[in-house]
């Protein structure tokens, strides 16, 4: 195997901006519990140019919309009525692992916050998540 440096391809580039964007989901990290002691892990998304932009998810029944929205977006291979014990430690990370390599379509909005000094900040979060229409090529 040969390897060629190229600095560019380990730049981490963010989106432009609020939109839709057609992403990979590159990986997945366990972040181990919240405060609330609920389990936490983070899906990184990478588009066609190189942008990177993470999405957290927690363990928490008022957030299975999310883990829907997901097995939705990505047309996951899972049947309707499967269901998952995820008090097993562990195993809400296993199961958003099996959907690394699959690919969704992200909506990126603008939300204001209060960084830990005070200061007002702008980043891109993700809203919603949508299939990838059929016609169109994964990246």
């Amino acid at each position: 195997m040969t390897f060629k440096v190229d600095r560019s391809a380990a730049e981490v580039k963010p989106f432009a901006g609020p939109g839709e964007y057609t992403v990979v989901i590159n990986s997945c990290k366990d972040d181990g519990l919240d405060k609330s002691g609920n389990s936490v892990a983070t899906l990184r998304y990478k588009g066609a140019n190189g942008e990177v932009i993470s999405d957290r998810f927690l363990l928490k029944e008022t957030m299975m919309w999310r883990i829907q929205a997901l097995i939705s977006a990505t047309e996951a291979n899972i049947d309707d009525g499967a269901e998952f014990d995820f008090s097993v430690n562990g195993a809400f990370f296993r199961f958003l692992q099996g959907f690394v390599g699959l690919s969704l379509i992200v909506v990126l909005e603008e939300e204001k916050y209060t960084d830990k000094n005070g200061a007002e900040q702008i980043a891109l979060r993700v809203r919603r998540m949508k299939k990838v229409p059929s016609d169109i090529d994964t990246i």
